[in-house]
C-alpha cells in the first residue's frame, strides 16, 4: 500500500487535567467520576450523543449490575439505572423493562456529566497522539473546526476499540489468542449455549486465532403481540416449525444474502434463530437477530461493508418477522441502531491479563476494583450458533486494577470493552454494567493520581478501593 506524508498545524485549543476518549457508558462513568473527585475533565465523543452502543446502538438493557445472587454492585451503575427508570416512567409510558430506554439513557448521561462538572466535546474524532517518552502529551482531534490538539495530564481510553492506546504505541491483542479453544475445553466452556446458559452441543473449535465476535445491529418493532411470539424466541427453527414453504422462502429477494445463506433444514437467519426481548412498552420488542461474521472493525473498509450488510438485515428481518412470525402480523419497524454494534476488537495487553478461567472460577485479587457477573457469552465468530460459553462457577468475578493499567504509558488508564483480559473473559467483561464499573474505577483513579504525578500505577489499589466504596460500590467475598 502506498503512503504519503500528511502534515498540518493543529492549534492547542483544549486543555484538561483528565481527558476521556469515548463517550460510551464506560467513558461517561469515567468522566463523571473524575469530575466528581475534583479533576478538570474533558470527555471526547465522536458522535452527537452520549452512551455509545447503549444509545446509538439501541443495546440498552444495562445488564450485569448485580451478582448472580441478586446483590447490587452499586456505584454509578445503580445511579444511572435508577434515573433511567424514573425518566421512563415519567415520559416514556413504560410498563415493562424500565431500564430499556435509549432516548432517556442519553439524556440521563448528559445530565449527570453536566452536574459533575465534566465538559463534553461532541463531534470530535481521535486522529493521533503525541507521546514523549512514556507519557501522552497531546491528542490530535478532527473536528468541524479542522485539526485541533488537546493537552491533558492524564488520559483514559474508553473508545471501545482501544484507539488511544493503539495510537500511543501501547501493546494490545486483536481478537482471539492462539490456543483459546484449548482454554475453552479446559474451562468446560466449549459448549453452545442458549437461554439461561443451557448447554446443548459441543463447539467444534476455532479455525484460527485472531477471530472476533460478529458485529450486528439492534432494532425495535411495535404493535407486536408478545404472548404469541415469545414461545419461538431463542430456538433453532425449521421450515416445518413455522409452516414455511421452502421454495417460497428462497424466492424472497434477500434469500442468499449475507446472513440468509442456506442452512440445511433450518430457516436461514443471521443468528440462526429468533431473538426478541420485551421492551419498555406493552406492544414493543427489542430484536437482536442481525449478525455479520468475519469483520475486523478496526479496518475502515471492512467496517463500512459490515455497516451496509447489517443495515440491510434490519429491513430483511423486519419483513421476515411480519411475514412469518405469529404476533408480528401488524407490527412495524419503530427504531433502529444508528451505528454498527461491535463486540470485540483490540484489548489492552496490560500489567495483568485476566484469563477466562479466572473469571469462570471467580478467582479473588487483592487489587480488585470492579466485579462482573455475566455469563461467558462468545457470539459464534464463525457461524450461526448463538454463543459459546456458560455460567460462572460463583456469584461474581473480580477485575484487578492492573487490568486498567498499560505496561509503558505512565499517564494512561483503560476502561470498558478494551481492558486487559483474554478473549474468553472479554465475553463477559464487555457487558455494559461491567464497563460502567471499570469506567468508574478508571475515572476515580485518574483524579486521585493528581497527587502521584499523574501516574495512576503509583496509586495504592487499597486507597482506590476505599474511595470507590465511599461512592457506593460494593465488593463481594463470594468472588473467591
Amino acid at each position: 500500500m502506498d503512503s504519503i506524508l500528511f502534515s498540518k498545524e493543529a492549534p492547542v485549543r483544549y486543555h484538561a487535567e483528565v481527558a476521556v476518549i469515548g463517550g460510551g457508558v464506560a467513558g461517561c462513568a469515567a468522566a463523571i467520576s473524575a469530575a466528581r473527585h475534583g479533576a478538570d475533565t474533558l470527555l471526547i465523543e465522536q458522535s452527537g450523543m452520549l452512551g455509545g452502543m447503549a444509545t446509538l446502538g439501541h443495546v440498552s438493557p444495562l445488564d450485569a449490575r448485580t451478582t448472580q445472587l441478586g446483590e447490587h454492585f452499586g456505584g454509578l451503575i445503580d445511579e444511572i439505572v435508577s434515573r433511567v427508570e424514573d425518566m421512563n416512567r415519567q415520559y416514556g409510558g413504560a410498563n415493562h423493562a424500565l431500564r430499556n430506554g435509549p432516548e432517556f439513557l442519553r439524556l440521563v448521561l448528559l445530565q449527570m456529566a453536566r452536574e459533575s462538572g465534566a465538559r463534553i466535546l461532541f463531534h470530535a474524532s481521535l486522529a493521533g497522539v503525541e507521546r514523549r517518552e512514556n507519557r501522552i502529551v497531546h491528542a490530535f482531534l478532527h473536528t468541524k473546526s479542522g485539526m485541533e490538539a488537546l493537552e491533558a495530564q492524564c488520559w483514559i481510553d474508553a473508545s471501545g476499540d482501544g484507539d488511544l492506546m493503539a495510537e500511543a504505541g501501547e501493546e494490545y491483542v486483536l481478537g482471539s489468542e492462539k490456543g483459546v479453544f484449548e482454554e475453552l475445553i479446559v474451562s468446560g466452556m466449549n459448549r453452545v449455549h442458549f437461554e439461561e446458559g443451557k448447554a446443548t452441543e459441543t463447539y467444534q473449535g476455532y479455525a484460527a486465532s485472531g477471530l472476533m465476535q460478529p458485529v450486528s445491529m439492534m432494532f425495535t418493532m411495535e404493535n407486536v403481540d408478545f404472548s404469541k411470539c415469545d414461545r419461538l424466541s431463542n430456538r433453532l427453527l425449521t421450515f416445518e416449525d413455522l409452516h414455511i414453504d421452502r421454495e417460497e422462502f428462497f424466492r424472497l429477494p434477500y434469500a442468499g444474502t449475507v446472513g440468509f445463506e442456506e442452512n440445511g433444514d433450518y430457516v436461514p437467519l443471521p443468528q440462526g434463530r429468533i431473538l426478541i426481548n420485551r421492551s419498555a412498552r406493552e406492544d414493543q420488542v427489542l430484536v437482536n437477530m442481525s449478525r455479520v461474521i468475519g469483520v475486523d472493525a478496526t479496518d475502515a473498509v471492512a467496517l463500512s461493508h459490515a455497516e451496509e450488510a447489517a443495515q440491510l438485515q434490519i429491513l430483511y428481518l423486519s419483513d421476515f418477522l411480519i411475514r412469518y412470525i405469529p404476533g408480528f402480523e401488524k407490527a412495524y419497524l419503530m427504531a433502529s441502531s444508528h451505528t454498527l454494534g461491535v463486540r470485540e476488537t483490540r484489548r489492552l495487553a496490560g500489567r495483568y491479563v485476566l484469563r477466562g478461567r479466572e473469571a469462570i472460577e471467580c478467582v479473588p485479587f487483592p487489587d480488585t476494583v470492579a466485579q462482573g457477573s455475566y455469563m461467558i457469552d462468545i457470539h459464534d465468530p464463525q457461524g450461526k450458533r448463538k454463543a459459546i460459553g456458560g455460567k460462572l462457577k460463583k456469584p461474581c468475578y473480580s477485575i484487578p486494577y492492573r487490568c486498567l493499567l498499560p505496561k509503558t504509558v505512565e499517564n494512561l488508564l483503560v476502561c470498558g470493552r478494551c481492558i486487559s483480559v483474554d478473549h474468553i473473559a472479554h465475553a463477559s467483561t464487555r457487558i455494559q454494567g461491567t464497563c460502567i464499573l471499570t469506567g468508574q474505577a478508571a475515572g476515580t483513579a485518574a483524579a486521585m493520581a493528581k497527587t502521584q504525578g499523574w501516574e495512576p500505577a503509583r496509586l495504592a489499589a487499597e486507597e482506590l478501593r476505599q474511595k470507590l466504596q465511599n461512592d457506593g460500590v460494593h465488593y463481594y467475598h463470594e468472588a473467591g
